[in-house]
This record gives structure tokens, sequence and C-alpha cells, in this order.
């Protein structure tokens, strides 16, 4: 007796699963996370969308795209490698150099300082040429143009007012008067003046005419 074979429905049978055609066009999120790897300040974003392009690219055979997301990936993973090693290399500088001041409080050589950090009795190196938020500071036994002599803060006042604060700060500072022939000034910087809007900061420096002395002018 033979038996025989019932046919095969292959329509009752799913179709596979397949990939959707390449339309030929690089995947747009790999091409904004190449060119924004370029800028470490948007690492983040170029990391986030290399991803999204990677993955899209998978899906539709987007070869050029993959490239370029994994690409973005290597260029973000070296801005990160670079910005460590300048991290580690600041904070081992940091060690290294030990705390700012001695036990007196008396600087350890010359620093970097913030104004906000500078105390009455430190000097400047060269006052004049520094910019910024920072001053070249080191202690008055080293050269300086520059000594701070006092620092207090004098809400809503004039520039006369914090000049005239400056010259009385100073005779509590030397212990006299600055003398007429003195080859230094007294030199007023008010925080708002130089860009802190409404910091009611004064910092008060005996600053020398020309060139630089050593030793501080504290009694």
């Amino acid at each position: 007796m033979t038996s025989t074979v019932a046919p095969v429905d292959l329509q009752s049978y799913p179709a596979p699963p397949y990939k959707p055609a390449w339309n030929g066009k690089t995947n747009g999120f790999s091409i904004a996370a190449l060119t924004l790897s370029l800028f470490g300040c948007v690492g983040l974003i170029s990391i986030i969308l290399a991803i999204v392009g990677l993955r899209q690219s998978r899906r539709n055979g987007d070869k050029r795209g993959k490239v370029f997301a994994i690409i973005a990936l290597c260029v973000c993973g070296l801005w990160i490698s670079a910005i460590a090693v300048v991290a580690g290399i600041a904070i081992a500088r940091d060690v290294a150099d030990g705390p700012d001041r001695d036990a007196t409080g008396v600087l350890r050589g010359e620093r970097s300082l913030s104004i906000d950090n500078m105390r009455p009795g430190d000097c400047v190196k060269d006052l004049i040429n520094d910019t910024g938020d920072y001053l070249d500071a080191l202690p008055c036994s080293s050269p300086h143009s520059s000594e701070l002599f006092a620092k207090f803060d004098l809400p809503k006042a004039t520039s006369e007012q914090a000049d005239a604060a400056c010259e009385k700060q100073f005779v509590s500072y030397a212990g006299a008067k600055r003398p007429a022939d003195a080859k230094y000034i007294l030199f007023t910087a008010r925080m708002e003046e130089i860009g802190e809007t409404g910091d009611p900061g004064v910092l008060c420096f005996a600053h020398q005419r020309s060139g630089t002395t050593t030793g501080s002018l504290k009694k």
C-alpha cells in the first residue's frame, strides 16, 4: 500500500524577517556624531548620537554610517583620555607643591592665587601685567612689584572713599603714613571696577613706581 504525503501549505508559515533595504544615504545621527566629536566640549552629545546612529546603521545595512559612528566613539574616547591626563597632571602638581602657605600663613614660593585667596601681607610679582581673577603671588622676601596691605568690603563706596580707607589701613599696616619721597604709591582696586559687578570688595596695594623690591612694609 502506497502512502501519500500531504502537500505543505507554505502560505500558512510567516515570512522570515528581513532587513530593510539601505536607501543609499549615510545615517544623519552618525554624521552629526562624527562632526561633534571633533569638539571636546560636546563629547557627551556626540556619544549619544553615535550610539543611536550605530544601532540604526546596523539595522538598515548602512556600512558608512556604522563606520562614522564607530570613529566618533573612538574620537570621544581620545578626548576623555586627554582630559583625564591633564586633570591628573594638575592634581599631581598640586600634591607635589603642597599647601600654599606655611604654618604662619606666609606663601610657600610663587603661586597663582585667586583674588579671593589673597591675604594682606602677600606680594605680587607683576601686578600691572596680571589679568583676570588670578595673580602671581609670592612671599615678599622675593622680588615683587606690589604688596597687598589691606583687603576689606566697603559697600557702595566711591573711588575717593575707597582711597581714603586704604590710606587709613596703610597706617595701621606700616605704622606710619607713606613718605612723600616713597618709591611706591598706594594703589586701590575696587572689585566692582575690575569686572565683579556688585562686589563690595576693596584691595589696597603698595605698588612700586618702577622695577621691583624685596621685603615687606609691614611694621
